[in-house]
């Protein structure tokens, strides 16, 4: 007992000869609570870049930062099934499908009646050593409801950069029939 009060008293004095740093007037808001500094606007702004920089995922660094995540396209990209937007449909893919029959996900693009199409994607894995890697393959599970009924699927989509680099596109896709 006696070393651990040995061990104690010094952590005590270290911890209070530090104080926490005096809050500036400018830093409290109309009703006296303390508030996070801005950040200024001079040239000490590029490394407040820096910072956000390292914030970002590797794993989808090889678009703009900024872009649209995979996960985020896809389900654009599946409410554009749902209104029958061939044109932007076709357009999330890097080589959009001459024949929607012959389309990776022909399964989707066929349905008849569509009322409801749901994605649940997973965490993006990369499928190449690239640095950030320019391929990825992200994990879904689809329902739909039709008026024939509910039809679910599981498979992937594999996302590549755009050619100007500034989002992904789809390169192919997977699915495949769920049963419940």
């Amino acid at each position: 007992m006696r070393g651990f009060t040995s061990l104690l008293i010094p952590l005590l004095v270290a911890g209070c000869s530090n104080p926490a740093p005096p809050v500036d007037a400018a830093e409290r808001d109309a009703s006296g609570a303390t508030t996070a500094p801005s950040v200024p606007t001079t040239k000490a702004a590029p490394q407040a870049a820096t910072v956000d920089a390292i914030a970002i995922d590797p794993l989808y660094g090889a678009v703009a930062n900024g872009s649209e995540t995979p996960a985020a396209m896809l389900n654009r990209y599946m409410l554009d099934l749902l209104n029958r937007n061939t044109s932007r449909s076709d357009a999330a893919w890097a080589y959009a499908p001459a024949d929607p029959r012959r389309a990776d996900d022909a399964v989707l693009r066929l349905l008849p009646g569509v009322r409801n199409l749901r994605l649940d994607s997973d965490v993006a894995l990369p499928r190449d050593d690239g640095q950030p890697p320019r391929l990825l393959e992200v994990p879904v599970k689809i329902r739909a409801v039709t008026a024939n009924g509910t039809f679910r699927y599981h498979g992937w989509y594999r996302v590549q950069p755009s050619a100007n680099g500034r989002s992904w596109q789809i390169q192919s896709a997977s699915l495949q029939p769920t049963l419940d």
